[in-house]
């Protein structure tokens, strides 16, 4: 058969032109696409040897957000913590200023300064209790667990459970003793002379520290034995304004003075611990007894009372993880009158832990493993960058502010009883050491700060995430995205390529025999 130009009839032995043009349009489809889309292909298996960047890169941007996802949700929770911590610890500082003597009573029986505290407290306890998501920040690793009772809860008793004021009540009869003077004996005078003991009540009470005296012809000797025990006495005459001092420690582990002082003149008004120097020293020493046992009862029902309460609020809000409450021993509720009761916490002889949770409310209802706080809820914010930001609301500096803040609100007052105001004053100035001390102050910063800390973690790997991300997107753009101005003039090329071949085929549609010839 012959053939007719370069090309033959059949088109075999080289490519046929319709192929070629198939070929030069598809190649120019492709261009067109990269030109639009801005990449060099649609898939992975268009990239070539690229595709192994491009999985690798895109896989870290990834994780990459995965990460930064996480760190922002816990920032946001660390965040809120943080909030509550600094409102916490705002609340306490406030009590730095109480004033002890101001002691206006409200219709409830409590100060002015008292119902504040009550209401704080609630405050506290909403801040602890807060929540994000259904998840409860200070609760451990309970976090679906709200984990602080409601302040009347704590106060009140709850059926077979006692709440604060009812531990109070037992550990101020604990310590009063069955005369109120504190589990200190007074003997009868004998010889111009008296002793001064404590009774062997274990924790309860006053116990005798110190003596020390400047008084002309005074019998001081003492502290000596187990229980600690004094002697006082005059075989002489003291002379006016010499005193006597019977240092005393208090349940609550503070201190106080019993100030025994002589008064000559006849005509003197005495004041607390003022005796009159009598006729003989017998006379003398009948005085100083009277004197000592008049102020060691107002010790007992002012500065002891109140330190009571602050020992029972210890024994009932600081319980070590998995340990039981401690209880005055010996009264388990099942007396049959409240005369005996009484009876039996007066003359209780230690505290109990042994089965103490199941009559005593529980105030802190999140989780209580004793371990790290901050371990209780971890999260990975980079690679091989996990951290800690839980917390738990009984922790030192936390639980000190809820204890002191109950105490505080839960005692009341009568405007009758003559030591209420004396008792009130000792109350509100330890509610203000403890809550105005530095170490409660410091407790809850270490709080703050280890979450502080997990924050610093989070905002310095999101940090290196960005220079990653940055590094990783060039990557996938190196393989994956196309050069603008390449493309455009290879489609240009094509485009000129394409034409000229249009134009030979319509060139060779329009050959014949006749026009050949």
């Amino acid at each position: 058969m012959s053939t007719i130009g370069p090309y033959s009839a059949t088109g075999v032995g080289r490519p046929s032109l319709a192929r070629t043009l198939s070929e030069t349009r598809s190649q120019l489809d492709d261009l067109l696409t990269q030109l639009a889309t801005q990449k060099k292909s649609s898939t992975y298996a268009g990239l070539g040897a690229g595709r192994t960047t491009s999985l690798a890169m895109r896989a870290r941007l990834e994780a990459i957000e995965s990460y930064d996802s996480v760190g922002k949700t816990v920032s946001t929770r660390i965040n809120m913590m943080s909030t509550a911590l600094t409102a916490i610890s705002n609340l306490g500082s406030e009590y730095k200023t109480v004033d002890p003597n101001d002691f206006q009573l409200t219709s409830g029986g409590v100060s002015i300064q008292q119902a504040q505290a009550r209401t704080d407290l609630q405050e506290a306890i909403s801040y602890l209790n807060t929540e994000i998501d259904g998840r409860y920040l200070f609760s451990g690793r309970s976090t679906d667990v709200k984990p602080v009772l409601s302040a009347d809860k704590i106060l009140a008793d709850d059926g077979e459970k006692a709440g604060l004021r009812t531990v109070i009540d037992e550990r101020r009869l604990a310590d009063l003793g069955s005369d109120g003077r504190g589990r200190i004996d007074v003997s009868e005078l004998a010889g111009g002379a008296f002793s001064v003991s404590e009774e062997a009540s274990g924790p309860f009470g006053l116990k005798i520290a110190s003596l020390s005296s400047t008084m002309t012809g005074a019998t001081a000797t003492g502290p000596e034995g187990d229980p600690a025990a004094i002697t006082l006495g005059v075989s002489g005459a003291p002379n006016d304004g010499e005193q006597i001092r019977i240092g005393l420690t208090l349940p609550d582990g503070t201190s106080t003075e019993i100030t025994l002082t002589a008064r000559v003149d006849p005509s003197a008004t005495l004041q607390g611990g003022d005796f009159r120097v009598g006729a003989t020293p017998e006379e003398t020493a009948a005085n100083m007894r009277a004197a000592f046992d008049a102020a060691l009862a107002k010790t007992a029902d002012t500065a002891l009372v109140a330190a009571s309460a602050m020992q029972a609020g210890e024994e009932f809000f600081n319980t070590p993880a998995g340990a039981e409450p401690a209880r005055v021993a010996g009264y388990d509720g099942a007396y049959a009158s409240d005369a005996e009761r009484i009876a039996a916490l007066q003359n209780a002889s230690g505290l109990t832990t042994t089965g103490t949770a199941a009559r005593t409310v529980d105030w802190y209802q999140g989780e209580d493993a004793g371990d790290d706080p901050r371990n209780t809820a971890a999260a990975t914010v980079a690679d091989g960058v996990t951290v800690g930001y839980g917390a738990r609301a009984n922790e030192d500096g936390t639980r000190r502010l809820v204890q002191t803040l109950a105490v505080f609100s839960s005692m009341t007052f009568s405007s009758s009883d003559a030591n209420a105001q004396a008792r009130y004053s000792a109350l509100a100035s330890r509610t203000a050491t403890t809550l105005g001390s530095a170490e409660a102050t410091a407790d809850v910063k270490t709080i703050a700060t280890g979450l502080a800390g997990a924050n610093s973690a989070i905002k310095a790997a999101s940090e290196r995430h960005t220079a990653a991300k940055a590094i990783a997107e060039d990557a996938i753009s190196g393989v994956e995205a196309v050069d603008q101005e390449e493309v455009s003039l290879k489609i240009l090329s094509l485009q000129t390529s394409l034409q000229a071949s249009y134009q030979v085929t319509s060139t060779l549609r329009q050959l014949s025999l006749v026009n050949f010839l």
